[in-house]
């Protein structure tokens, strides 16, 4: 039996070990797709924040606006029109408008939940 536990010693701790580097990557996942919105909604001004979706336009060379809506979409939070998504993962996101700012509520599908504030 103490051989056994000897043998599987090592396959224990790398299991271990990719748990761990799974929630980093959540982690790493949310905040890269965060810094991707940022720089998405700079050039676009805001129209409306729903509960559950951020709608922008933007000017296409001085012809008619066009809508630019971040929204959920299975467990993505994605860019329409088209299909571009910007965080994958999640398990729900929610935007309340204040001032200045928009407060995005994320949670992962692992459960963990993160606030970042956007500029308006």
């Amino acid at each position: 039996m103490t051989g056994l536990l000897l043998f599987l010693t090592p396959f224990i701790k790398q299991v271990n070990r990719l748990w761990e580097y799974q929630e980093d990557a959540s982690y790493l996942e949310v905040q890269i797709g965060k810094r991707q919105l940022e720089h998405e909604i700079e050039a676009l001004t805001l129209l409306e924040v729903k509960p559950a979706a951020l709608v922008y336009k933007k000017v296409v060379d001085g012809k008619a606006d066009e809508r630019i809506v971040f929204d959920m979409y299975e467990d993505k939070l994605r860019k329409k029109p088209g299909f571009q998504p910007i965080i994958v993962g999640l398990k729900s996101v929610s935007f309340i408008e204040f001032d200045s700012l928009i407060e995005m509520t994320l949670v992962t599908l692992e459960g963990e939940e993160y606030v970042y504030f956007l500029k308006k």
